[in-house]
């Protein structure tokens, strides 16, 4: 019966992925910085989302197992909190995703522009007008790359991924969106392209990232974020500050030590080429080089 009930109660959260719900489960600290007191989160909804706000926020980060250690090293969650918002949702138009992006952008102002879902440059900033909140949503889409991706070394790309992960800063420019993520974190306000004026600095903050589901973008770009960076929380078994960068499989590894209820395989996401082309950039300097060793992904099965 307890079997019956387990799957039950897992296949109702797995319907609610996909619609930029709410899922506490899903609410999950990746990294945090002692410095500006600054915690990197992955989630699946969108603020705007019915009973999804701040407080929701806070209150699923604060219950989550892997803040006890963020705060053990001194992260306190102000109540409230600076947010920076990583909308990773691209959209064709008149499409579900489409209107739960500006679902999202309404709640951050009343006067959201139009978003080109499909194509960039990116990012582009919504900065907040709600009393209190001197935050910016983050509009900056993963795309995922097509065709059959190479998943053993030496496998080609049956598709370049030049405009995923924008090689040359243009497009959707993935490798563009893990550094700004590091940069938010740390808060190098400088460091992050085109930020708005009113973006001085940014401290006691949430950086938030999330898709509608919280798996497949968001795994991706929690990845690329660990393959890159690792985390302080020691729980992921990433150190922070590599000398060179974490594999693909490593991240994956880590990544799924801060999963969504409902992660998928592979681990963390089923975007995870945009991560295997990525880190094949960082290790060869080509952006549709062979897959080479440390760019393997975990299995697909």
């Amino acid at each position: 019966m307890d079997s019956l009930m387990e799957r039950e109660l897992e296949s109702t959260v797995q319907s609610m992925h996909g619609n930029g719900s709410f899922i506490a489960g899903s609410v999950r600290l990746l990294d945090y910085d002692t410095t500006n007191n600054n915690v990197l989160i992955r989630g699946s909804a969108c603020f705007g989302t019915p009973g999804f706000g701040i407080a929701e926020l806070t209150q699923a980060i604060a219950q989550d197992t892997n803040f006890v250690a963020a705060k053990a090293a001194g992260i306190s969650l102000s109540s409230n909190p600076v947010i920076i918002d990583f909308c990773l949702i691209g959209f064709a138009p008149n499409t579900k995703d489409q209107g739960i992006v500006y679902t999202e952008m309404t709640w951050f102002t009343n006067t959201p522009p139009t978003l080109n879902g499909e194509s960039g440059p990116y990012p582009v900033y919504i900065p907040s007008a709600i009393a209190d909140n001197p935050g910016v949503m983050v509009y900056w889409p993963i795309q995922a790359i097509g065709g059959t991706a190479p998943t053993a070394t030496g496998e080609t790309w049956p598709v370049s991924p030049a405009t995923s992960i924008g090689a040359d800063q243009t497009d959707f420019n993935y490798t563009g969106l893990i550094s700004a993520i590091y940069h938010a974190l740390t808060g190098n306000v400088a460091a992050l392209p085109n930020a708005p004026a009113s973006l001085t600095s940014i401290s006691n903050a949430i950086i938030y990232i999330h898709c509608d589901s919280g798996v497949n973008r968001t795994g991706a770009a929690a990845v690329g974020y660990l393959m890159s960076y690792g985390s302080q929380v020691s729980a992921l078994s990433l150190p922070s500050t590599p000398a060179a960068p974490y594999t693909v499989a490593q991240a994956q590894t880590a990544a799924n030590l801060a999963p969504p209820s409902n992660d998928t395989s592979p681990p963390g996401g089923s975007d995870i080429p945009v991560a295997c082309a990525y880190c094949n950039l960082l290790s060869t300097g080509i952006v549709d080089a062979t897959l080479v060793e440390e760019c393997v992904p975990l299995s697909f099965s």
